[in-house]
């Protein structure tokens, strides 16, 4: 085959080679303009993009456990203030319970938590509340599934981490399949969107969990959501108590608790972003998306991100550097260094051409680094998310076609776990209230360049609901750390969160627990 290169090409000859040469360079381009609908952003196709390969430094690109078995499909998680993981997903067959498991990560026993009440609470919102509880709320009507009616339920359930079981909560005022989960400043629990009870609207009115009162009420009409709002959006408690609705759609908007009452803000420059994941940035005022696809039946996905800072006076989308592989429902899991990860998703459907390969997202440098490669495919009805030790669980999608990959799990060691030893909290407080000074004992106080908490997760379906990096001013003492807690519940809504230190290696440290009240 060489010395076919190697003969005198004729003019016509060589002038078909370079056409021929040409088109092969411009595949990718046009691969990745077909699969979005619209050319890649010329800043978004040159910049930021680190193409690990083949290299398998831990340090550079992290490391992944060999999977193992948890014995349920995690649609759904949730990490408790005991470090333990909650996972549940949808009855099989003519069950009407939905299977539970409890993973402890400590010593990597399971606990069998089926939910022993009627209710099948498959493609549900779920939250944790202040007091370290976990609300789960709506679900699926029907079963077995799939094949019924995405129909929507009213129930709610509760998971107490100190007993280690669930109970049944108070109804909403309406049945809602997919809705969205978020805790307000005041501790309240905002219930939105997701299809209603006969699966052929979006719910539009919204409604509010108190839990000192254990009742539900519903907001003014004034709150009510726009009709062509999608389900399971994807809502950021801002600094100024304000929520923000930063996808699906191509319209984001934001709410005010004051008043009841919607915003526009700006448009996704992408446009709709389909099953696109959402991470409020470090910083709490920007807020990165990225991947997603403007079908919302799945394919065409696409590489490019977005950011929006919210608090400026006119805040935009502005394209930041793209992924390196175009994914959908995918996961985006806040790290303890205050990088992202983002792992899993698909390309083509709900589970073909799955991306195996998780990036890392540095928000301040604006790259995505290929990490390695994941055991199993991690696409749709997967979840993912930060555990106390720095580590990163990742299970679920319920593939038909692989189901062994989807009853297990894997751990995800990032790189930061091989940059040397990690600093040490030797104790800290458990509980602290808003805007007060506290001591942090660590022998590596002089080397600590970050102290932040870190809200646990509660996701399903790329969306997150509670994860957020609240960053600590702090001061340096001998053999201490002295914090200033978050100045008010806009900054970090009561309940519990990780405590982690960092070092100048950017190493941090085990995670302990500390409740705002």
């Amino acid at each position: 085959m060489l010395n076919v290169f190697r003969r005198q090409r004729s003019p016509l000859t060589a002038l078909l080679f370079v056409f021929g040469l040409t088109i092969l360079l411009a595949l990718p381009l046009l691969a990745e303009q077909g699969k979005t609908g619209q050319a890649v952003p010329q800043q978004a196709a040159t910049v930021g993009k680190v193409q690990v390969g083949p290299r398998l430094d831990p340090a550079v690109v992290g490391s992944w456990g060999a999977p193992q078995q948890l014995g349920t499909i995690g649609i759904h998680a949730a990490l408790l203030h005991t470090g333990k993981v909650v996972f549940w997903w949808y009855p099989l067959g003519t069950g009407t319970n939905s299977p539970g498991k409890l993973y402890d990560y400590t010593t990597g026993a399971i606990k069998d938590v089926t939910i022993p009440f009627d209710g099948d609470f498959f493609c549900s919102g779920a939250t944790i509340l202040k007091d370290g509880r976990l609300l789960v709320i709506g679900g699926l009507l029907g079963n077995p599934f799939p094949g019924v009616p995405d129909k929507g339920i009213s129930l709610t359930a509760i998971f107490d981490p100190a007993t280690e079981t669930w109970s049944p909560g108070p109804n909403m005022n309406f049945a809602r399949w997919y809705p969205t989960a978020v805790e307000m400043s005041d501790g309240k629990v905002l219930a939105l969107t997701g299809k209603d009870a006969t699966a052929t609207a979006i719910v539009l009115p919204m409604e509010t969990y108190d839990i000192s009162t254990n009742l539900w009420t519903t907001l003014p009409s004034t709150a009510n959501i726009g009709r062509l709002s999608d389900t399971y959006l994807k809502m950021k408690l801002l600094p100024s108590g304000k929520i923000f609705m930063a996808g699906s759609n191509a319209q984001t908007m934001v709410f005010n608790p004051l008043n009841n009452r919607w915003m526009s803000s700006a448009k996704l420059n992408f446009g709709n972003r389909y099953h696109g994941a959402s991470t409020l940035l470090p910083g709490l005022t920007k807020i990165l998306t990225a991947g997603g696809t403007m079908t919302f039946g799945g394919g065409g996905a696409t590489a490019t991100a977005e950011v929006i800072d919210t608090s400026a006076a006119t805040p935009t989308w502005n394209y930041v550097a793209p992924m390196n592989f175009p994914r959908y429902n995918a996961n985006q899991v806040l790290l303890a260094d205050g990088t992202i990860l983002e792992v899993g998703g698909a390309q083509v459907t709900k589970y073909q051409s799955p991306v195996t390969t998780p990036e890392l997202y540095d928000p301040v440098a604006n790259t995505w680094t290929e990490m390695a490669v994941e055991p199993n495919p991690r696409t749709y009805h997967s979840t993912a998310l930060l555990l106390p030790d720095g580590t990163v669980i990742a299970a679920g999608s319920d593939d038909p076609a692989n189901r062994v990959a989807g009853d297990q799990y894997e751990i995800f060691s990032p790189p930061y776990l091989f940059k040397g030893a990690r600093p040490t909290i030797t104790s800290a407080p458990t509980s602290i209230t808003y805007n007060q000074k506290y001591n942090i004992a660590t022998p590596d106080a002089a080397n600590i360049t970050r102290v932040a908490l870190i809200r646990p997760s509660a996701t399903t379906h790329d969306n997150d609901f509670d994860q957020r990096y609240v960053d600590l001013t702090f001061t340096k003492g001998s053999g201490q750390i002295r914090i200033t807690s978050p100045l008010n519940s806009n900054y970090a809504p009561p309940g519990w969160y990780m405590l982690v230190i960092v070092n100048s290696s950017g190493v941090p440290s085990i995670m302990p627990f500390v409740q705002i009240q």
